[in-house]
């Protein structure tokens, strides 16, 4: 199922605000993520789709990002959330929450936190990158 209207006429609105990165075509992306054996999100897929690595109240890094959020991949962070946390990390890291805790679409399609500062406690910060978006993109 494809993002609402209502959600991408907010991701659109934050997006020409900020900045868009370069669009990362389905294929690409599958591609990439393959190499480390991640099947991106649906959701994700779509985002990075459209508007490529941007910020939208939270930062959705792929690669070719908007100036915003930096240079840094999507698959730069993942393997480096896997040599820092191991099997832990078992989907595409698109973020991180300013403190080095990086943030993942897991495998069960929730969005999670690892918090190194709280015995490496994995957090649980949405239910999909679909409602992360919905809770955090700015209006």
């Amino acid at each position: 199922m494809a993002l609402e209207n209502g959600l991408v006429a907010r991701i659109e609105r934050t997006v020409d605000f900020y900045g868009p990165g370069r669009p990362i075509p389905a294929d690409e992306l599958h591609t990439r993520l393959h190499a480390l054996d991640i099947v991106p999100d649906k959701d994700f897929t779509e985002f990075v789709g459209r508007w490529g690595g941007c910020f939208v109240g939270v930062s959705v890094h792929a690669w070719d990002n908007a100036e915003l959020i930096g240079r840094e991949t999507c698959i730069e962070l993942t393997i480096g959330a896997r040599d820092a946390f191991g099997a832990v990390i078992d989907g595409v890291v698109f973020a991180d929450d300013g403190s080095g805790n990086p943030i993942w679409i897991a495998a069960d399609g929730s969005v999670c936190l690892v918090d190194h500062d709280n015995g490496n406690t994995v957090v649980r910060l949405a239910g999909s990158f679909r409602t992360l978006l919905e809770e955090n993109v700015d209006d």
